[in-house]
């Protein structure tokens, strides 16, 4: 059967083959399949510190002049050498790490150019360069790894490229990330985007396609009306959505994507906290800064014991080994030797926290709380989903690094499935699931055959004054006309699912007073029915640009229901199509001001 339909489902990419990278907060990688056997995803694997891993963490290394270094464990490791120097050099290099979430924006806080990223030591550098650095390397690297592989030479113009980003960012977000992937050299005519929990969907429909796979799960055609939740809990998101399998073995999204930041990096900052109150600040801030190689070690290995902590009841403590390092700055900075001692002068005095052979024995109870106000932010966000959803759920998907905590899980389970709500599924490579799901979607962009609306889009349209209907404020005067400035018109409202490849029109007429270039903005609103474009909740999302003669028809088109919103105009007289710029970026966008 698996072969039938592998064979059926025939690869709609265009070139060679199809390579993803999933650029994670935490950890990045990439993945690719051939053409002509797509369902065979190959990954690569990364010469960590204690093993082989599937992803580098997500490190950049820029030097003085700001031109790259190293990216990854070359990045941790190169800066770590620098810090055992006695001098100051390494506060000449930039070190950028967990830089993602600066993307994670809201309407009211959009995504530029000119946007900075500070690395560890609070020194900027422009955020484009940043990202764009990170993504020419792992293309770079990509490249360079089959070419030595294969006997022939793969070029970038033999590859469709996708980058994951978070169903819960917005649009400027994803031109952001657009714009970046092209100055690292991906062409843009080539490169996708991929939600990554609808990669994770995918995924998890296919894997059991994929060679030495033996996964089950999968909801078949007979099983049409079944919803499925996807939570993808990666390094620095909860990316949550619900999806229904249609009998076409399409897949279509029920509700918006939502989530918050209640990724694994929370429960290092939390952590984080704890060590501070145990140890002093002063102590775990000294410890970073001369010490980089060991305080890369040592979160590296948290970040795998996070993943596996026995939260069961009947496990006394949960043992973690303290680097020597950090045990000398940490008596020298609390003048005391005794480390015992150092905790009983701290906050946690009494609590059962003890260091013994090397290790800091820790409460199983004390280590549950640091992670249970992000579980329980996962939890209750889910409840009011499934609540939403009503009858028909019957699976919950866990994906994503962080879905492998055990805690999490057993807490998703005792919620939903002890109570014979819905079944708990965690795949197999949970955390790659996005990764290759994304391979997947290049190979098959219209899996995902139906969207929901995250916002109101429109257009600003000057109709003609109506009395009492219209803000007397709103007039302008046009000649003999008397016209309502500012209007939203709209085209899609939030909330409205949309097919993908959705085309909405209008046909307006252009007002202004001179020939030539016409911006046609586009706004997007957390209202159903917005009316104006400067009222609360209303941005200008970007701009068509136009070159037309005073007073000609155009036929403005909006095309939804895809992961990137398309734009483009026709003149009415001529039948001519315009070439567009849908420009989320530029900086002479001017917002609208809040009322």
């Amino acid at each position: 059967m698996g072969e039938v339909e592998k064979n059926e489902r025939i690869t709609k990419a265009g070139r060679l083959l199809v390579a993803a990278i999933d650029f994670g907060t935490t950890y990045s990688g990439y993945a690719y399949s051939f053409k002509h056997d797509w369902a065979t995803v190959h990954t690569n694997s990364w010469p960590g510190e204690h093993q082989l891993s599937y992803k580098a963490p997500t490190a950049l290394l820029l030097n003085p002049d700001k031109s790259f270094k190293a990216f990854g464990f070359e990045a941790e490791s190169f800066y770590s050498s620098l810090t055992s120097e006695e001098d100051d050099r390494c506060k000449k290099y930039y070190f950028f790490r967990r830089f993602k979430l600066i993307l994670k924006t809201t309407l009211e806080e959009r995504v530029h150019r000119n946007s900075e990223c500070s690395d560890i030591n609070g020194k900027s550098v422009d955020a484009m360069s940043v990202f764009m650095h990170c993504i020419k390397y792992l293309k770079s690297h990509m490249l360079e790894a089959l070419n030595d592989s294969k006997k022939f030479e793969t070029k970038i113009t033999d590859i469709d490229f996708v980058i994951t980003v978070p169903a819960i960012w917005d649009d400027t977000a994803k031109m952001f990330m657009r714009e970046a992937a092209i100055k690292a050299g991906i062409p843009g005519d080539q490169l996708l985007f991929a939600l990554e929990p609808e990669a994770a969907s995918i995924y998890c429909q296919l894997m059991y396609l994929e060679p030495q796979n033996d996964s089950s799960f999968r909801v078949t055609e007979t099983d049409s009306d079944a919803k499925y939740m996807v939570v993808d809990l990666g390094g620095g998101t909860a990316d949550i959505t619900i999806h229904q399998m249609q009998e076409t073995r399409t897949i279509i999204e029920l509700t918006p994507a939502s989530g918050g930041l209640w990724g694994g990096t929370r429960i290092d900052e939390d952590f984080g906290a704890f060590l501070n109150d145990l140890f002093g600040k002063q102590a775990m801030t000294k410890f970073q800064k001369d010490s980089a190689e060991d305080f890369f070690d040592f979160w590296q290995r948290f970040e795998v014991k996070k993943r596996s902590f026995d939260f069961k009841k009947g496990t006394e403590n949960i043992h973690l080994q303290v680097p020597l390092e950090l045990l000398s700055t940490i008596q020298t900075i609390n003048k005391e030797k005794d480390i015992n001692k150092i905790i009983e002068k701290s906050k946690w005095k009494g609590k059962g926290i003890k260091f013994a052979q090397k290790k800091l024995h820790i409460p199983t109870t004390i280590m549950k709380s640091i992670f249970q106000a992000t579980t329980d932010e996962i939890v209750n966000h889910l409840k009011v989903l499934v609540k939403g959803v009503g009858k028909g759920l019957k699976i919950i998907l866990l994906v994503g690094g962080f879905s492998e905590c055990s805690l999490i899980q057993n807490q998703v389970r005792e919620t939903f499935e002890i109570k014979g709500q819905c079944r708990v599924i965690i795949p197999n490579q949970c955390g790659l699931a996005v990764l290759k799901g994304a391979v997947y979607f290049g190979h098959h962009p219209d899996m995902i055959s139906e969207r929901v609306a995250r916002y109101t889009y429109g257009i600003q349209i000057w109709p003609k004054f109506i009395q009492g209907e219209h803000k007397e404020a709103k007039r302008d005067v046009r000649g003999s006309e008397d016209r309502c400035k500012d209007v939203f018109f709209k085209f899609v409202t939030k909330g409205d699912r949309l097919k993908a490849g959705f085309i909405k029109s209008h046909i307006f007429r252009a007002l202004k007073s001179a020939d030539g270039d016409l911006e046609c903005g586009i706004f997007i609103s957390n209202k159903e029915n917005p009316k104006y474009v400067d009222e609360d909740g209303c941005e200008k999302l970007g701009v068509l640009k136009i070159d037309v003669e005073r007073g000609t028809e155009v036929e403005e088109s909006l095309i939804f229901g895809h992961t990137e919103l398309h734009a483009k105009a026709c003149n009415c007289s001529t039948k001519k199509e315009y070439s567009v710029t849908f420009d989320l970026l530029s900086e002479k966008i001017k917002y609208p001001a809040k009322n």
